[in-house]
């Protein structure tokens, strides 16, 4: 037997052995909460989505990290506001947090139940506004203003995670489940899809919320170096500063799909 040929046996193999494996397994676990959630039961749950749930919620004290009172984070809004009709100049602290009721969904909230997004860098919260070439942007530094128990959804955010799973000597079913779940934050959805492509997040983030974390971290696809963050308590963070910036280029890349 050729190599080429070897190697691909020992593709099929692993490819195999993973099928049957507990890391799977919580992949699959997760992938049936999803479209339980979003397609059949949404508030009253059925028996599977809350045994995987808590399932979530028995692992994810491992998943805590703690964030210091007085870390700074950035936070954007497009436009601003003029001063004597010409001077452009920042939204007030007020302006920069979304207000109680805030009928906008998100990532991590529901409509009418909002959180506080922030960014790690200045340009990752630029980029989250996803402006047009010459929008003003208004954008603040804000600074918390306690120690924050936050749930990291961040780890397994690469577009190899799951091929890394699949190599793996021994995942668990654990290491699925997490996996799953720090892609599904990290992945883009459209504007036309936010109303059922966020449902599952936004139900883990509750969970998470019902057990007393005050946000969850998770990677920004946007910006290289980026991560976001939602807090839950609109008053985490305070607005220590604020200015306007223009967008001046967007850089955006293309490759074929299906190998054309």
């Amino acid at each position: 037997m050729g190599i080429l040929a070897m190697g691909i046996v020992d593709a099929l193999q692993r490819g195999l052995e993973f099928l049957k494996s507990p890391a799977f397994d919580g992949l699959r676990s997760y992938v049936r909460f999803a479209t339980s959630v979003q397609s059949e039961l949404r508030f009253i749950r059925s028996k599977e989505s809350s045994t995987f749930l808590q399932e979530v919620l028995n692992s994810s004290q491992r998943r805590e990290i703690k964030i210091n009172k007085g870390t700074t984070f950035w936070r954007a809004r497009l436009g601003c506001e003029y001063e004597d009709g010409r001077r452009a100049k920042p939204y007030p602290s007020a302006g920069m947090k979304p207000i109680p009721n805030w009928m906008s969904e998100g990532r991590a909230n529901p409509r009418g139940i909002p959180c506080l997004y922030v960014a790690t860098t200045r340009e990752t919260a630029l980029s989250e506004v996803r402006p047009w070439i010459g929008a003003p942007i208004s954008i603040s530094q804000l600074r918390t203003v306690r120690d924050l128990k936050i749930i990291d959804c961040s780890k397994h955010h690469q577009a190899d995670a799951y091929s890394k799973l699949l190599i793996a000597e021994e995942k668990s079913k654990e290491d699925g489940i997490w996996t799953a779940i720090d892609k599904a934050f990290a992945t883009p959805v459209s504007k036309e899809e936010e109303s059922k492509g966020y449902i599952a997040t936004q139900v883990i983030t509750e969970l998470f919320k019902s057990e007393k974390f005050d946000g969850v971290k998770y990677k920004s696809l946007l910006a290289e170096d980026g991560y976001n963050l939602a807090l839950f308590n609109l008053d985490d963070a305070e607005v220590i500063e604020s200015t306007v910036f223009s967008a001046k280029s967007i850089d955006i890349k293309f490759e074929p799909l299906g190998g054309a």
